[in-house]
């Protein structure tokens, strides 16, 4: 994420004091945090929220995603010598 893209929105502070994020904002960092080369930890600093929180989002986000499976094995014909 640059400099202008906007700070993770905080949709509701409970009485524990757990935060509840936008989903729009927190797909937009993970989003960010999958591109190469970019540190998740340096992403979550600068939105301000805990790198392992930031992982969970991550993992889920993966986790969601459809499967882009490759076949493990390859068809192979023998023709006869």
């Amino acid at each position: 994420m640059d400099e202008d893209a906007p700070k993770l929105k905080v949709r509701l502070v409970g009485r524990d004091g757990r935060r509840r994020y936008d989903p729009a904002s927190r797909d937009r960092l993970v989003a960010a945090c999958l591109e190469p080369g970019v540190s998740v930890s340096r992403l979550a600093r600068e939105q301000g929220v805990n790198a392992n929180l930031v992982r969970k989002w991550i993992k889920k986000a993966l986790e969601q995603r459809p499967s882009q499976s490759v076949a493990a094995f390859v068809p192979v014909q023998i023709a006869p010598a």
